[in-house]
């Protein structure tokens, strides 16, 4: 039988799992290089095609258009698909797709932690926003989550600009801020070339 000790911590956990609220949010769950990333925006502006178009980049779906997220007992955000939805996404034009049958077992995810939320908008609502801060954040659950503004517009690979973002978010969490290498390169060479 299961040792006492195990079978708490087990029910424990079970409980636990139980009692965390869960929040329904709108948006696309994937998994991107490790990334956790969570896109969002108005209905029709591209969410399930830009999810396809990661699919085809060899990422993976975790849920399509709505998010179950918790807090586990660490306090990171988990998302997770909601139980009828699981695997499946919807295309306009196309309906509902079976997303391993097309992309393999390797294109589905169970859960993932979230890391970095996305916002995709028109451009046109953007452009008296001026520039981007990049260190906004959105509350979600209580914890304080990336959040990145793509500005959609016909022609722009937003699938590729949501892939760099979640590379980005993985060098920061890797303690390599890219922009302050890059400043600090780009000083290093204007002040090499003074001399």
């Amino acid at each position: 039988g299961m040792i006492t000790g195990d079978f708490v911590n087990r029910a424990t956990i079970i409980m636990e799992d139980l009692q965390t609220p869960v929040m329904k949010i709108q948006g696309t769950m994937m998994d991107i290089l490790g990334v956790g990333v969570l896109i969002m925006g108005a209905p029709g502006i591209g969410k399930s095609e830009t999810a396809m178009a990661l699919l085809r980049r060899g990422h993976s779906l975790v849920s399509d258009d709505l998010t179950d997220l918790k807090m586990d007992s660490s306090g990171v955000v988990i998302a997770s698909c909601p139980t009828g939805i699981r695997y499946h996404m919807e295309l306009h034009g196309l309906g509902i797709i079976h997303v391993p049958s097309i992309f393999g077992v390797a294109s589905v995810r169970g859960r993932k932690t979230l890391d970095l939320v996305i916002k995709l908008a028109r451009a046109e609502t953007l452009r008296d926003a001026g520039p981007d801060d990049p260190n906004a954040v959105v509350a979600m659950l209580g914890s304080s989550v990336t959040c990145v503004t793509i500005p959609v517009a016909p022609g722009r690979d937003i699938a590729g600009l949501v892939e760099i973002a979640a590379l980005d978010q993985k060098l920061k969490k890797l303690g390599h801020d890219a922009a302050k290498e890059l400043d600090e390169k780009l000083i290093k060479r204007m002040s090499e070339g003074r001399d």
